[in-house]
């Protein structure tokens, strides 16, 4: 039951009066179960008491409440989801107190995360959403098989000054022009993950070169359709963005174009995954071991013209966490064997 606000009042110290202070006090309660899916739940038993305390309480708390919404893929989930684009895109509200309540929910709204729903529907309900949550920040979309690039260019348009993270790994439908439209839309972006979307190109990637600047990390792995991401947009990536993680598994990568990323970004560069590109050799190792200091991920496993152990465990003394499939980590074990040295590689996780 809320307590009276003028008794509340009366006997609350100043410092719970003022919105800073009282944001800041949940905001310890809140952080640690945002972004951790496993306790999400926690938010909310932490979090939703205090919506019950006074007017000022009920709208901090409402605001770490809606910062960060998950859905997963169950009935239960998407049904909750139904009614949470429900309430976000109410648009017939008669009392002036409810009005601003919604539009301080939607307002709250930074990060909107969906996983694996299959759902065909899905993109109505995502398109409400989109037109009213406009200070988005963080839009994480995995594997939902139905996902349309009218949704995505939704949100991409009604939120294009605030959006930095977008993750539609997974999501086949996903063409080229609804990345076209975050390259025109969203000039702050940091973070873009692609993989298992098979109908981007360079087409796309190339935009995404010329207008995010900001780039810190992109993934557009992939298990079929490889001859679409070539070195035509990773060059352009390499030298015009900040990328430190780049995922190019599967793509249809050469020595050329590996040492000229190697080359531009150097210390820069931390992760990369070139896992099944079949045409890299010992000469993109070497610019690793020659360029890229700060490395501290190369994933090869089933490059198979890769055997200059040696440059491999110079990686692995660097601590360089190396993934090699088995074929590849049994001719380093020998190699290292006959050597008498020790070395600790990964082998693909079965």
């Amino acid at each position: 039951m809320r307590f009276q606000e003028q008794s509340t009042t009366a006997v609350c110290h100043l410092a719970l009066r003022l919105p800073e202070i009282v944001n800041h006090i949940l905001s310890y309660l809140a952080v640690p179960y945002h972004y951790d899916e496993t306790n999400k739940t926690k938010i909310y038993q932490y979090i939703h008491p205090c919506l019950l305390v006074n007017s000022l309480w009920h709208d901090c708390a409402t605001r770490l409440i809606w910062r960060a919404v998950t859905f997963e893929d169950s009935k239960s989930e998407y049904e909750a989801f139904l009614k949470f684009a429900g309430v976000i895109s109410n648009s017939h509200i008669n009392h002036k107190h409810t009005i601003s309540h919604h539009s301080q929910y939607a307002n709250a709204i930074r990060s909107i995360a969906l996983r694996k729903i299959k759902d065909k529907t899905i993109n109505e309900p995502l398109q409400q959403i989109s037109r009213h949550s406009q200070k988005l920040e963080k839009l994480d979309i995995y594997i939902c098989d139905h996902l349309a690039d009218s949704s995505v260019h939704n949100f991409i348009t009604n939120n294009h000054h605030s959006l930095t993270y977008l993750s539609l790994a997974g999501c086949n439908r996903i063409t080229d022009d609804a990345v076209l439209s975050v390259a025109k839309n969203c000039p702050k972006l940091e973070h873009l993950d692609l993989r298992a979307c098979g109908l981007i190109s360079d087409i796309s990637i190339q935009a995404i070169a010329m207008n995010c600047p900001d780039l810190h990390h992109l993934n557009v792995g992939r298990v079929r359709d490889r001859e679409k991401i070539t070195m035509q947009s990773i060059r352009l990536v390499a030298e015009n963005t900040k990328v430190a993680v780049l995922g190019l598994a599967g793509c249809d990568m050469t020595d050329e174009c590996l040492i000229a990323l190697a080359k531009c970004r150097g210390r820069g560069l931390e992760r990369i995954s070139v896992n099944n590109c079949y045409r890299i050799t010992n000469k993109s190792v070497q610019a690793y071991v020659k360029y890229c200091p700060n490395l501290s991920v190369f994933e090869m496993k089933e490059c198979h013209w890769i055997d200059d152990w040696s440059s491999v465990a110079e990686l692995v003394q660097r601590k360089v966490l190396l993934t090699l499939c088995d074929q590849q980590n049994r001719a380093c074990t020998e190699w290292a064997r006959q050597r008498g040295r020790v070395m600790e590689v990964k082998a693909p996780v079965k």
